[in-house]
């Protein structure tokens, strides 16, 4: 089995950057966090210019600062003072000091991993929440088969090979192990004849192997360079995980690694460039946003901690990871687990984004002038709004004004095929032209729009910005839509969201599927006003 042995110092650190000093900073000021937990994990704190500015927040607040401390006793100050004494006591070489060397492999076999039901037995918990997940069905989704097959025809009438580019982060072990040989014909039919370790897709041993954190994909086109997701993993019977003190257990060796808390630990499948062009760049979001600062990682979110068990007749543990990876995703399969997933997504969603009025209706309106109505859409998500592959994503506004209870304006409603009337539905912008929808769109050279994303050379990009917000607005000529005049009138919002729109499902000839789609309330506001 070829290994390979490497320090990596920015991978795996003992230190902490000053930018992650409120990942721990926060708990120690929570008494109901564990102090000892967050204690240890720290051992050296260095300097640099990126932690110097990230600093200057402090400077910039002292104000803040001074109330805080004075919420909390004399242990939490020391505690503070402790940490950053830390900061200012550290070489001046500005660079994180390594730890223990891991290796990794640069060779696989199927059998180096263990089929996902292995783990079921003593981590019932993990697999029921795992087995609802996205990462469970990536290797049964008729959707990704599809678009899968088409892409590989595509390149292939060019002359190009697009390889494993799709199926590394769908079923890692089938890309490590070059386990698919066509993929142009690689159907849900074909992936049952394999073993079940690729047929689970983003399986337990997948992530639990990893020992160093992966970079970011990108693939370069002209190199015809498409199988470029970094994975480094290390199969010699231990699996990593969150843990500082697991258990010794008959079935594998069991460590503790830092690095499983960070979102760097997610870019090799949630971060691609195409030639160095931001297309589907989560990570990167959330990396040139304040959430990384304050120590918000993917995982806080995606895989909340409780207190639970995770191991039968293991002990008691506060700091357990959730493995449901809530999203925005959910199977479109008539056997799906959805009724465990979607309540992960509903929580994760709940405050994800709002929508209010900008400017307030005045209390009197008057019929004989045009109305204008301005909202304001605010990001409150540590990536934009939508991610991941925001060019299938649907976040859009639905307005409808009423005067009396009779509707005289909408937009953002359904057609009779369940479209909103996009640029896909409605190209001449007809139906619906003060549609506001917050999603990328992906063009080529030549300002083709029905691009695949590894096609792709640049893109619009309409979502909500972290942190950010936008504002729209709504004209509504009055003389000419109430002529009969009113009493009052009501204008209600909703800000609706869904993964995947119905016009695909029926390119894909997947009709059966349609009614499996969600729509999500994200938020509504509603005002009224007296008409004169």
């Amino acid at each position: 089995m070829p290994v390979k042995q490497t320090p990596c110092p920015q991978e795996w650190p003992s230190s902490i950057r000053l930018d992650r000093l409120l990942h721990f900073l926060f708990p120690l000021l929570n008494p109901m966090q564990n102090l000892k937990h967050k204690l240890k994990s720290i051992k050296f704190a260095c300097f640099s210019l990126e932690n110097l500015l990230i600093a200057m927040l402090f400077i910039a607040f002292p104000a803040l600062i001074r109330q805080i401390l004075k919420l909390f006793s004399s242990y939490s100050k020391f505690c503070i003072g402790f940490l950053f004494f830390l900061i200012v006591s550290c070489d001046d070489s500005g660079k994180e000091k390594s730890v223990t060397e891991l290796p990794y492999q640069t060779t696989f076999k199927v059998e180096d991993f263990s089929p996902a039901a292995d783990c079921q037995t003593c981590h019932p918990v993990y697999f029921e929440e795992w087995a609802a997940s996205m990462h469970a069905y990536s290797m049964s989704d008729p959707i990704w088969f599809a678009l899968q097959r088409s892409s590989q025809t595509a390149h292939k009438a060019v002359g190009e090979e697009l390889g494993d580019f799709c199926v590394q982060c769908h079923s890692p072990i089938a890309a490590l192990t070059d386990a698919i040989t066509d993929h142009e014909n690689f159907t849900i039919s074909v992936s049952n004849t394999l073993p079940q370790q690729i047929q689970d897709g983003v399986t337990c041993d997948v992530c639990h192997t990893i020992t160093h954190l992966p970079e970011s994909t990108d693939i370069q086109t002209d190199d015809q360079a498409y199988e470029t997701a970094d994975f480094k993993l290390y199969t010699d019977g231990t699996r990593y995980g969150t843990l500082e003190d697991p258990q010794e257990n008959t079935f594998h060796k069991s460590a503790f690694h830092a690095g499983y808390d960070q979102s760097e630990y997610c870019r090799n499948c949630h971060n691609l460039t195409v030639n160095g062009v931001d297309a589907e760049v989560t990570n990167s979001e959330w990396e040139r946003s304040a959430f990384k600062a304050m120590g918000t990682e993917c995982q806080t979110c995606h895989m909340p901690l409780y207190e639970g068990y995770a191991a039968e007749g293991g002990p008691l543990r506060k700091n357990l990871h959730r493995h449901y990876f809530p999203g925005v995703g959910t199977s479109i399969l008539e056997d799906s687990q959805n009724e465990l997933l979607i309540p992960a997504i509903a929580e994760l969603l709940n405050g994800s984004a709002e929508v209010n009025f900008f400017e307030s209706l005045p209390d009197t309106i008057n019929l004989s002038e045009q109305l204008s109505i301005k909202l304001i859409v605010t990001n409150n998500a540590g990536h934009n709004f939508p991610s991941g592959v925001p060019f299938t994503r649907q976040l859009w506004l639905e307005v409808f004004a009423t005067v009396d209870g009779d509707t005289i304006f909408k937009s953002g409603y359904l057609d009779e095929n369940g479209d909103i009337y996009d640029f896909h539905t409605d190209p001449d912008n007809a139906f619906d032209p003060q549609l506001n929808v917050f999603q990328t769109v992906l063009y080529n050279d030549e300002g083709d729009s029905a691009v695949s994303v590894e096609n792709m050379t640049w893109m619009n990009d309409n979502t909500l910005p972290v942190s950010g917000s936008k504002i729209v607005n709504y004209l509504l000529d009055l003389p000419t839509i109430v002529p009969g005049g009113g009493s009052e009138i009501t204008i209600s919002i909703r800000l609706l969201f869904r993964a995947l729109p119905p016009y695909l499902l029926r390119k894909l000839s997947l009709y059966d599927e349609l009614e499996r789609l969600i729509i999500w309330e994200i938020d509504t506001s509603t005002a009224s006003a007296v008409l004169e």
